[in-house]
């Protein structure tokens, strides 16, 4: 009989531990604004590597503009190409070379939580608008963070 009890006790014991609240377990998240430098289509000949990336220094920035930059001045359209890189870091994403207009590659949330940043990244247009060749971009700048960042 006392066998059954210490049995009883113990399944009861960790039943009511398995059932606590796990509140310290869940992770806060926390939205990160973001701040719009360029969105829209390389064509005419200005086609980059497609990529979800970050970038946080002036060399890499500078390479970048370079290669969008090479047949056509797209950083004109860009809201700002002077980045802070001690305060500021961009998250850029680059679709693939697309056969027609219309498509687009949209950051829709970057979220932080104690581990990460997390940035989401839709298709909202599926093209067919033209026949034209393009490549959808979306580039935004985020505080500086050191926590890795996780493209969705």
């Amino acid at each position: 009989m006392k066998k059954y009890l210490l049995i009883l006790f113990s399944a009861l014991f960790f039943i009511l531990n398995s059932c606590q609240d796990d509140e310290e377990n869940v992770a806060v998240q926390t939205p990160v604004s973001f701040s719009l430098i360029g969105k829209g289509n390389f064509y005419g000949g200005t086609y980059v590597t497609p990529q979800k990336s970050v970038i946080n220094n002036t060399t890499d920035w500078n390479n970048f503009l370079t290669q969008v930059n090479a047949q056509t001045n797209v950083s004109d359209s860009f809201t700002e190409t002077n980045i802070n890189f001690s305060q500021f870091m961009l998250i850029v994403v680059v679709d693939q070379v697309q056969n027609s207009g219309g498509h687009s590659i949209d950051i829709m949330t970057a979220i932080e939580n104690s581990q990460n940043i997390t940035i989401d990244v839709e298709k909202l247009l599926n093209g067919n608008a033209a026949t034209v060749i393009t490549q959808p971009y979306h580039i935004v700048k985020i505080q500086k963070s050191t926590k890795p960042v996780i493209f969705n």
